[in-house]
């Protein structure tokens, strides 16, 4: 019987994917409320804290269960990126299937868990919910055969209702509203797919422009040509250009900081001081008793006693060196390594494998109920095994680690190390045969010991740690230099005034976009982020706390929705106009030799240009060897008369001259059948993501968590 646990990581992966719906990712870490508790507004419907916080919860409890109840920064940050995406795809989609009736019953939401035995086989069941659903499946199958348990899936079920599966209960009912949601989706895309059918223009067009081919020769003469001396621009074209083209100056909400970093480190006194304290604990160290080494390492250690045993090349050098040869129960130290000072003393020498070979039997906790009466059912097989039971058979019919289950628990060989310290002692300390039993914090363990490889002289050594830190006085040094700043620092000028003083040198961070949380280089810095977004243009900021420095930051740009100011985008204006201007020239150039040239060859001896060819070239694709991408200029060519000179067309780099010297035209009798499939197919794989993209560009959505959440 698989463990709950196993159970989990099946599902965990696979809940991931489905959940690829909404993008996973979210989790807020302290909230500083502001007088707004409305964290958005989504077609109209109002979202406050609370809203938010239930989601935000049902993600965060849903991820302790399955990755344990110490989650990094990273996974926090995916939780908190999620919970506003789910938020914002319920809104959305939640509306829409409401307007079109949309529903999934319980009849079917059983089918589709579960798998319907009738389905397929003359019953009144939809076949494709003849089997369970994939997360369902992956959950109850032997991940070394693939065969599915249906036995295991209705015994979990039917355990949800016991109140010792209350938190496994509501992990299913998270998994489960995301199968529901799974499947609204796909009756929504599914309505819309079966909606879209290409027309018969639109088939006889697709087919034009993928089956036609065009040969052509051509002469370019390049933008370069002409150098900015031969042109002029004037204001007036500058601006006339960025009216016509703003929407290639589109932009999006962003702001632009510059910060500074006072960052506390140690000082030297920190550092005298932490040295001081490991000369006065060695004489202590060195007259603990040997049975208490241990418990005392952990008492006033930075680092827990490590009960690893060393070979001695695997020590660290320093070690080698000036502790091996000390008497017995001398400390040596203290000597600075990872910014900690260190002593140490080796608590015990003896000769062990360096590796070994064996196979175990796990009883799972959480299979049993309780330890007692996983520690019985031990007991009662091992009571089994030291009465000559087959141990790969005992193993494959209660073991619950499935990665080794089917192969009699063995594990393979291994080095010290390796395994949970009650396993590896148990492994290392005994001889090759012996049948051991031991606990983790997986359960109970059964192992047999079937290999070791021959002893070697192995190291127990004791370290105290005692890292450099900064201390109380330090940080407030700190902190005060950090107080003068912003104190003279009282807008943008004054901020890089203060910088020069100080020596210090700002960092820019440019383009932050209102969704983003973290500053590269800083972390999760949501704080400075949204004290950005309510902040006006030159404002500086207070101090910020970020780990081990504190930060001022000074907002020195602005950008609303909208289209980039003229002068920020001067610079990109005008090489455009002269790009076009230069084309110009060069068209009026080859204007005047085209109409008394006779074919390409003579237009490309007046103009000193060379003659090149392209082949094959079609509408579909207008990327075109040894030119690049040319779109007007590959439009240009597949409606052109051939054997004539054509031109001249600026394109995006040059001006060129086009003669068509071969023209492939499709089958005017083809079958239009297997056309309008593919391009139904290829219109339809579009849904997935453009229908519920289009939906999110129309909804109308005020986001409102910086403000509550980061507003300073």
């Amino acid at each position: 019987m698989a463990t709950l646990e196993t159970i989990r990581k099946r599902a965990g992966i696979l809940v991931m994917i489905v959940i690829g719906l909404a993008m996973l990712g979210f989790i807020l870490g302290d909230f500083n409320i502001r007088p707004t508790n409305k964290v958005a507004e989504i077609n109209g419907k109002s979202y406050g804290i609370e809203d938010y916080r239930a989601e935000q919860q049902t993600m965060l409890n849903f991820y302790k269960m399955n990755y344990g109840e110490n989650l990094d920064a990273q996974m926090e940050q995916q939780i908190e990126d999620e919970t506003w995406r789910r938020m914002v795809r319920k809104s959305v989609m939640g509306q829409s299937y409401d307007k079109l009736g949309i529903r999934v019953s319980n009849d079917e939401l059983k089918a589709m868990v579960v798998g319907d035995q009738g389905a397929g086989l003359g019953g009144s069941s939809v076949a494709a919910f003849s089997e369970p659903h994939p997360i369902v499946r992956q959950m109850f199958s032997n991940p070394e055969t693939g065969e599915f348990n249906r036995f295991l899936m209705m015994n979990y079920f039917n355990s949800l209702g016991q109140e010792q599966f209350a938190q496994e209960k509501e992990r299913w009912l998270f998994i489960e509203n995301e199968i529901i949601e799974e499947r609204l989706n796909q009756k929504y895309l599914t309505l819309i797919s079966k909606g879209l059918r290409p027309s018969s223009l639109d088939v006889k067009d697709y087919y034009q422009e993928t089956s036609k081919r065009v040969d052509f020769d051509y002469v370019a003469s390049n933008f370069a040509t002409v150098s900015d001396d031969e042109i002029t621009v004037s204001e007036s074209e500058l601006k006339k250009y960025y009216n016509e083209h703003k929407e290639e100056f589109a932009t999006d909400e962003s702001r632009t900081i510059e910060y500074v970093v006072f960052e506390v480190v140690p000082s030297e006194t920190d550092d005298a001081n932490s040295r001081l304290w490991a000369v006065q604990t060695k004489n202590e160290f060195s007259r603990t008793e040997d049975n208490k080494v241990v418990s005392y390492v952990n008492g006033v250690s930075d680092e827990p006693f490590d009960p690893t045993y060393y070979t001695e090349s695997e020590l660290p050098e320093v070690l080698q060196d000036s502790l091996l040869p000390l008497p017995e129960g001398e400390v040596f130290g203290p000597y600075f390594e990872d910014n900690a000072y260190k002593l140490s003393r080796i608590n015990e020498m003896m000769l062990r494998p360096d590796s070994a070979r064996a196979r175990h039997i796990l009883i799972g906790y959480s299979i049993y109920g309780s330890i007692d009466r996983a520690e019985q059912v031990a007991d009662s097989l091992m009571n089994i095994l030291e009465n000559g039971g087959d141990f790969a058979a005992i193993a494959m019919e209660f073991s619950a680690d499935e990665s080794n289950r089917s192969i009699g628990g063995d594990l393979g060989w291994f080095t010290e190390g390796t395994m949970e310290t009650p396993f590896n002692n148990a492994v290392f300390e005994n001889n090759t045969g012996d049948l051991v039993k031991t606990e983790t914090r997986f359960g109970v363990h059964l192992i047999r010991i079937t290999n070791q490889s021959p002893p070697v002289q192995k190291y127990q050594v004791a370290t105290i740690h005692h890292s450099v830190y900064p201390s109380n006085q330090t940080d407030q040094d700190f902190y005060n230099r950090a107080v003068k700043f912003r104190g003279k620092a009282t807008n943008y000028s004054k901020f890089e005034e203060q910088a020069k003083e100080y020596g210090l040198d700002p960092r820019i961070v440019p383009d932050i976009a209102k969704e983003q949380r973290t500053i590269p280089g800083l972390g999760n810095t949501a704080q400075i982020i949204g004290w950005a977004y309510n902040a006006e243009e030159g404002d500086v900021s207070t101090i910020f706390e970020v780990e081990d420095q504190y930060i001022v930051a000074a907002l020195s740009e602005v950008n609303n929705d909208g289209y980039a100011d003229f002068e920020d985008v001067r610079m990109e204006v005008e090489l455009a106009v002269k790009k076009q201007k230069k084309g110009e020239v060069i068209a009026a150039s080859l204007e005047e030799e085209l109409a008394a040239s006779s074919d390409i060859q003579e237009l490309a001896n007046k103009q000193d240009l060379m003659v090149s060819n392209a082949s094959q070239v079609q509408f579909a694709n207008t990327f075109v060897k040894d030119i690049g991408m040319e779109p007007y200029i590959v439009g240009a060519s597949m409606y052109l008369p051939s054997e004539k000179l054509a031109g001249p067309y600026i394109g995006e780099n040059s001006v060129f001259v086009l003669s068509v010297t071969n023209r492939e035209e499709g089958d005017a009798t083809a079958s239009m059948g297997p056309i309008e499939s593919r391009l139904e197919n290829s219109v339809r794989s579009r849904t997935t993501y453009e229908a519920y993209n289009a939906m999110l560009e129309k909804a109308d959505i005020e986001d409102n968590r910086l403000k509550v959440f980061y507003g300073r």
